[in-house]
């Protein structure tokens, strides 16, 4: 068996483009292996730090904010403990005159018949002043209700107490009762309260 080799001879001009062919492969496996994957890193590490940059400066802007409104919030705080739900007014008399107003408005709503409301002495009641107010009304079942409701529900905080009914005799209707529908006689006392008790 005879065994022959050949070599191939090339030009100088080819093998410069395969070596340059080479090296441009070799560049390029480089690249897409070790320096794309880093470029991106960069990129994204890059956008991170705008990204915690933009958020640290409206972190600080808020902060220099906070101060500020944490001082109104607890102003606001205080106003409101100090408002909310107590009667608030230069004398006794002009509470118990917010009450009287506050009872007839609701009742005149209801079409009932205020008959009488007279404010009772003033008295402590720990920390606080109470302020009593009796009143005499001539009302439906239902009139009778919304009026209590109204009553306990608004702002100032109100209190009912003493509440007594009678029916009328169904001949002495309101003008806006149903026929039949009982007419009740009702006394009541309204209380609220003020700060500051006296000594």
């Amino acid at each position: 068996m005879n065994l022959t080799t050949t070599s191939v001879t090339m030009t100088p001009l080819a093998s410069r483009g395969i070596a340059l062919a080479i090296l441009i492969a070799l560049v390029g496996v480089l690249y897409l292996g070790v320096a794309a994957p880093l470029v991106d890193r960069y990129d994204n590490a890059r956008q991170s730090i705008v990204q915690l940059q933009t958020a640290l400066e409206r972190y600080q802007r808020v902060g220099r904010e906070l101060a500020p409104r944490q001082a109104e919030l607890d102003a606001l705080k205080r106003q409101q403990g100090n408002q909310e739900g107590y009667l608030e007014g230069a004398s006794e008399t002009l509470l118990a005159a917010q009450i009287q107003n506050r009872i007839k408005l609701l009742v005149d709503q209801v079409h009932g018949d205020l008959q009488s409301t007279q404010a009772l002495p003033a008295e402590n009641d720990g920390k606080l002043r109470r302020i009593v107010v009796r009143g005499q009304m001539l009302v439906t079942l239902a009139g009778a209700q919304r009026v209590f409701y109204e009553l306990e529900s608004a702002t100032p905080l109100l209190f009912l107490d003493n509440v007594e009914m009678r029916v009328r005799p169904t001949e002495r209707r309101l003008g806006v009762a149903a026929v039949g529908e009982p007419l009740l006689d009702v006394s009541f006392d309204v209380q609220g309260y003020s700060r500051g008790a006296k000594p």
